[in-house]
């Protein structure tokens, strides 16, 4: 384990950067954000990230390799129902709240522990913090076995908020530079989530079944593509026991194989026990500034699978927690060779 200065904030604060490594693997994990600057494994960088400190201060709207929060995805409106009284939360997406507005992903976290092969951040977010409602302590544990990064979120309320968490990180098996086309994709659902022109919700759970959204089978997102799908920016609703994989974490718990994108030599995998996890394809990846090492940004260069629960949740009751209830979750994203 090595930790250090990874540079300065505008503002003067210092962000510090740590990096775990084995045989298998490299991985690096920034006090801004609580963010993965970078996973190495196999000889190639498969995760997304930048050279220094300032480039991540003038991506405003990427969330590269973050931690997301308050609430993860988009909030309808900018706004909520709880007990019959309504929030106003920061409008950052044309109307709506995106990915907690000026939330987790931009906030400098605490390191409480690190390890040989795990470092454990934390943050206190205030009440009213981007218009969420009571103090929220959170920690989120990254640990490195092998070739396989895994997530451990807890988030205690003060008092009843929503909670939905995920990891934003981007992805490209091949490396960064060309579009990920090539990338064979199984996601274990049998619905997803409609949404409007806007990317809010509809309340419409298709069956993927004869669309452009069935992943239930491997298939190349070039196929996909040609369904007359432009990318990919849905909510799938996961339905585990299409894949009928499990790894075991210990002896009480279980997580089902959710997603598996492949292209010639590499596999990743994705467990967790959330009931949705968001397929983006980098729809919107343009513009400056480069990725590590000046390799432009580029429309369909990368991916994301955020397992989290379904967009604008809150606004249909779901997501909720009381005082004092603990928020969960284990996400784990595991690289495997593909032998010949």
């Amino acid at each position: 384990m090595k930790r250090e200065i990874f540079g300065k904030l505008k503002s003067g604060e210092e962000i510090e950067i740590v990096t775990l490594e084995n045989s298998a693997a490299t991985l690096q994990i920034m006090t801004r954000g609580a963010t993965i600057v970078r996973f190495k494994t196999y000889g190639v960088d498969i995760v997304g990230g930048y050279d220094c400190l300032a480039d991540y201060e003038a991506d405003t709207d990427s969330y590269q390799g973050a931690t997301v929060g308050r609430v993860a995805n988009r909030i309808g409106n900018a706004c909520f129902n709880m007990d019959g009284a309504v929030y106003m939360v920061t409008d950052n997406d044309g109307g709506n709240c995106l990915h907690g507005g000026d939330g987790f992903s931009f906030k400098i976290w605490k390191i409480e522990e690190a390890s040989e092969d795990s470092i454990t951040l934390s943050y206190y977010s205030q009440d009213g913090e981007e218009g969420f409602p009571a103090g929220l302590s959170v920690k989120v544990k990254f640990t490195l076995v092998d070739a396989s990064v895994i997530i451990d979120y807890e988030a205690i309320p003060e008092g009843k908020t929503p909670i939905a968490l995920t990891n934003h990180s981007y992805f490209n098996l091949d490396g960064f530079g060309d579009v990920i086309n090539g990338h064979f994709v199984r996601i274990a659902a049998d619905r997803y989530t409609e949404v409007d022109e806007s990317l809010i919700p509809t309340g419409e759970r298709p069956c993927v079944s004869g669309t452009p959204f069935d992943f239930i089978f491997p298939k190349s997102l070039s196929e996909g593509f040609g369904e007359g799908v432009d990318g990919y920016d849905h909510n799938f609703v996961l339905c585990p026991n299409l894949s009928g994989d499990y790894l075991e974490i210990d002896e009480s718990v279980k997580l089902p194989l959710v997603a598996q994108i492949t292209n010639l030599k590499l596999m990743l995998n994705v467990y967790t026990d959330q009931p949705g996890v968001q397929f983006y394809t980098g729809n919107f990846l343009q513009g400056k500034p480069d990725f590590r090492g000046g390799v432009p940004r580029i429309k369909h260069g990368a991916f994301c699978l955020e397992a989290q629960t379904e967009p604008n949740c809150i606004n249909h009751g779901i997501g909720f927690y009381e005082a004092g209830e603990m928020y969960k979750q284990t996400t784990i994203y595991e690289v495997l060779p593909i032998s010949k």
